[in-house]
This record gives C-alpha cells, structure tokens and sequence, in this order.
C-alpha cells in the first residue's frame, strides 16, 4: 500500500518529508537512484573509520569490496 509524502524546496533543492515508518534511523546520508519512474531511497553502508584503518594490522591486510559506481541519471520528465 502506498502512502503520500510532502515535498518542499530546501536551499534550491528538492527535499522530501518521509512519514515515521519509512525514516531512515542512524543514517547521515541515503543512496538515490532511478528504476523506470520510481526514484528509489536506501541506507548507505557504514564506512570504515580513519583511525581504524591506520591501525597496524587491519585494512592492508584484508581484501576489501570497491564501492559500487554511482548510479546512472534516470530519464528527464521535465
């Protein structure tokens, strides 16, 4: 069942007010892509910290996953 959000200009920016079930809890900052018309929201992975990958012993020595490439524009509806 799809439920309505209310959109506001923030700052020259589009921005959207999400109802209480679908905020996004302990998160910065979400990925935004484009599936046909649908504009689609999601939490970011946590990243490693600094300090934490200049510790002696920890990121050199582990075979990390390259970040997914960004998301390609969707089609323009304007």
């Amino acid at each position: 069942m799809s439920e309505r959000a209310k959109l506001f200009t923030t700052g020259g920016s589009q921005a959207v007010r999400l109802p209480k079930a679908y905020r996004f809890e302990k998160q910065d900052e979400v990925l935004i892509s484009r599936r046909g018309r649908q504009v689609i929201l999601e939490p970011t992975r946590r990243r490693w910290s600094r300090a934490f990958l200049d510790l002696p012993g920890s990121a050199g020595e582990f075979p990390y996953p390259e970040e997914p490439p960004p998301a390609e524009p969707g089609p323009d509806f304007d």
